[in-house]
């Protein structure tokens, strides 16, 4: 995420600056975007050659082109990079990545996959997958460095160390909750209910084929005995 004219800045700093609220809201809120850095501070991705040269699937920006092109005294072709981003537009690039990348390649195919991102990737792709309102997404903490592991099946979140949920040792703020809500175990009860049609059909089977034979033994048997009367009458 680019957090604009606050990169490089401590979270003491900016509070001791602009107050607890606003650090938060700048931190953890949804749509608040902290100040812009300018076109020509070096910590604008639009001067770092890792973007300027390797990132190609952002469309160009008429207004850092003449920015550039002025500076340049030529012609220069600039990206729409980010000068700030709330976690509302860090969403925009993350989700449909997951969406449209990562879920067909890995979990469409059955696989299990690690995703290893910064809190605020982390923290947009929960509140993705769990449906956390955007009113409350500020409310959440994310431990740092502590596995998280997503239930595709029963949708919902469990602890790496503690699969069951219940014991919870670690702070995820007042708004906690939204991340461990109850699993979906419908798919496991339509499970059952295919599983008992089955058995139930497989059983119908099974005594439909036994009556069948039973009644091939019987008119086996009544054969028999039509013969032995017949060869009775005929000696």
């Amino acid at each position: 995420r680019m957090y604009g004219a606050l990169t490089g800045l401590s979270k003491k700093m900016i509070g001791q600056r602009y107050g607890l609220e606003q650090l938060k809201k700048w931190r953890r809120g949804y749509e608040t975007r902290p100040p812009p850095v300018s076109s020509f501070s070096p910590d604008y991705p639009g001067n770092d050659d890792r973007y300027v040269k390797h990132v190609k699937d952002i469309r160009i920006s008429g207004r850092e082109s003449l920015i550039r092109t002025l500076e340049a005294g030529r012609l220069q072709l600039a990206r729409k990079l980010p000068h700030t981003e709330s976690l509302k537009d860090c969403m925009e690039r993350t989700i449909p990545y997951y969406t449209n990348v990562i879920v067909p390649s890995t979990i469409g195919q059955g696989k299990n996959v690690l995703i290893s991102s910064s809190e605020n990737a982390i923290r947009g792709l929960l509140m993705h997958l769990c449906d956390i309102p955007p009113e409350r997404i500020c409310d959440i903490e994310i431990p740092t460095g502590l596995p998280l592991l997503y239930d595709t099946q029963q949708k919902c979140i469990k602890l790496l160390d503690d699969p069951t949920g219940i014991e919870r040792e670690y702070d995820f703020g007042a708004a906690g909750s939204e991340i461990f809500k109850p699993c979906d175990i419908s798919f496991m009860l339509e499970e059952l209910e295919a599983e008992a049609a089955a058995e139930a059909e497989a059983a119908a089977e099974a005594e439909a084929a036994e009556a069948q034979a039973q009644a091939r033994g019987e008119e086996e048997a009544d054969v028999k005995a039509d013969v032995k009367v017949n060869d009775k009458q005929a000696s």
